[in-house]
């Protein structure tokens, strides 16, 4: 038996290792952690807001938030001059990346004549993005020029309950030893992120929902309906554009969703806007230039933040 203990001792050292390295490794490229602190309730009617003047942390990144309780952007207020909202959820709040380098802080330093105003919040879909567009009109703010709702794929269920939606795997024991293996042990957690890194799940997901008859598209876009008629009531221009899935970027889905909120608006004469699809290759991505954070299907990395400033600017 001793002969066989140092060899044990050895395996355990080696594993204690890969767990500490893996754990330092997640909480640099995976860290998804977000700062309570920053959130307001009921800000917006029954949706939660971004507190005035806050400071803290999300997804490993230091988070500041202007006095309106909109993302900080490097660009000051200037009060005579007009706002436009850029309303999303995590996508547009720039989760894993610096204030300076979200979208809306890129167009902020881009764009002279307009105050851009990030009122995104991470878990934010299309009933929240009513009920801020309802609140800010409601002050009777004529400062307030343009609206910009930026939907993600995934808002098109967001107001649902978790319980009342498909689920995305069949709970068993297999399934719930692997949530529980994630949950505890970094190195699986690493391992399971890497090979799954180019995964297209979330879109397959998503993309279920985009049918005519399917009634949570149908309400999504009820929504989208009522707050384009609460701008153009208030004499305020408003459009919608939405953010693409990496699996769509690199080519490997189509633009389904896309194509169906595109109808749709254009049969309410909404303005409408998406990102070109299937035209970047991320695979053959330069080092860092990938448009996405790491092993994620959705969020925008710096890179991908810089390329959404650019079709912005250029529509």
């Amino acid at each position: 038996m001793k002969k066989y203990f140092g060899t044990v001792l050895a395996v355990i050292i080696l594993l204690a290792m890969l767990e500490a390295v893996s754990r330092i490794i997640l909480e640099t490229v995976y860290n998804r952690s977000f700062d309570s602190s920053l959130i307001v309730d009921n800000k917006y009617q029954t949706s939660s807001g971004l507190k005035e003047n806050a400071t803290g942390y999300v997804w490993g990144k230091k988070f500041h938030t202007d006095q309106f309780g909109c993302r900080k952007s490097p660009v000051a207020y200037y009060a005579k001059k007009k706002k436009w909202l850029f309303i999303g959820d995590s996508v547009t709040e720039g989760v894993g990346v610096d204030d300076s380098s979200t979208f809306a802080a890129i167009v902020a330093q881009r764009i002279d004549s307009i105050n851009i105003m990030n009122c995104s919040l991470i878990g934010y879909s299309d009933a929240d993005y009513l009920n801020v567009i309802k609140t800010l009109l409601a002050t009777k703010d004529s400062s307030i020029g343009k609206v910009t709702i930026f939907f993600c794929l995934n808002d098109v269920y967001g107001s649902a309950k978790t319980s009342q939606l498909p689920v995305m795997a069949k709970p068993n024991l297999l399934g719930l030893l692997n949530g529980w293996m994630q949950n505890n042990y970094a190195t699986y957690k690493l391992v399971k992120l890497l090979v799954y890194a180019t995964s297209n799940r979330y879109f397959k997901y998503d993309e279920q929902f985009y049918k005519t008859d399917d009634p949570y598209f149908t309400e999504a876009m009820q929504r989208l309906k009522e707050c384009d008629s609460l701008c153009k009531s208030a004499g305020v221009s408003i459009n919608v554009v939405m953010l693409p899935y990496k699996s769509q970027m690199d080519g490997r889905d189509g633009d389904v969703p896309q194509k169906m909120v595109r109808n749709f608006c254009a049969g309410q004469q909404i303005a409408f806007g998406s990102v070109p699809i299937g035209t970047i290759e991320i695979s053959t991505a330069k080092p860092g230039n990938a448009l996405y954070l790491f092993a994620d299907e959705i969020h925008f990395s710096k890179a991908g933040h810089k390329m959404m400033a650019d079709y912005i600017l250029s529509h």
